[in-house]
């Protein structure tokens, strides 16, 4: 397994898609400084309460978990063994005496591992040009938020890749709009069926946000269900169970289904 960890992160990072990711994470922080810096924002003042960390926060964790993470781990995610495909290598690691799962399995760690470490860089600096709003429980809630979401949103893609090959990233796309985007953000039975909405639900209970008092009441009313509505232990199993048991499905398809040479993903 380490070593087809070792040889799926040195093909990972010599491919010229990672480059494409790292200008892609660097557009955030080049609109956030240019925003900040040279025009910035006159947010109300709160006695009780930091209107500004609170509004930069948010942006934070909507650019990031909430978009780049799905749209990174749809580039890598949905086209996991598309690499071994076009080289001509993956009927021979399936030859091997190495199952298959160990194959899915060991691109799935190197690849979630790479746009974890990537995105948190790009958070990072993001996180210290906006001033680090929120201190240190709002950097380790996002952190956080990254990092599952990479993982949980790459084990989701490499299963669609699997379901359908040739459509893969249209189908994607439309997955993260409409489920990730839209039914997650209905406060129904419907949404704990996303993992947006346990991401969101742990980046909050993680964050420690402190509301007002007149303000309180409101949001366990109407906006507490949409954003916290599932507490941290279920949150993270909630999380644990999608992406093992997208994995498990993906690991029975290529368990099962004839790879020739000249197919593609």
């Amino acid at each position: 397994m380490s070593a087809l960890f070792a040889l799926s992160l040195r093909q990972m990072l010599g491919g010229k898609k990672i480059w494409v990711l790292a200008v892609f994470l660097s557009l955030p922080i080049l609109l956030l400084s240019a925003v900040l810096l040279a025009a910035g924002f006159d947010f109300p003042v709160e006695e009780d309460f930091d209107v500004e960390a609170a509004a930069l926060s948010m942006f934070l964790y909507l650019m990031y978990p909430q978009s780049l993470c799905i749209l990174a781990s749809l580039l890598y995610g949905a086209s996991l063994l598309a690499g071994e495909i076009e080289d001509k290598t993956l009927v021979y690691l399936f030859t091997r005496s190495i199952p298959r799962w160990q194959v899915l399995v060991g691109k799935y760690l190197a690849t979630a591992t790479v746009l974890t470490v990537m995105t948190l860089l790009s958070l990072s600096v993001s996180f210290l040009v906006c001033k680090t709003p929120g201190g240190a429980d709002t950097y380790f809630a996002l952190t956080s938020a990254v990092a599952l979401a990479c993982f949980t949103y790459t084990a989701i893609f490499c299963l669609l890749g699997l379901l359908v090959p040739r459509r893969a990233l249209p189908v994607g796309v439309i997955y993260a709009v409409v489920v990730e985007g839209l039914l997650s953000a209905v406060p129904a039975l419907v949404n704990e069926l996303t993992s947006s909405f346990y991401l969101r639900s742990l980046a909050w209970h993680l964050a420690g946000i402190e509301l007002p008092e007149d303000a309180q009441e409101d949001f366990q009313n109407e906006v507490a269900p949409f954003v916290a509505g599932a507490d941290p232990s279920t949150a993270l199993t909630a999380l644990g169970i999608i992406t093992v048991s997208t994995l498990l499905v993906s690991a029975i398809l290529i368990h099962r289904r004839q790879w020739p040479l000249n197919e593609g993903v």
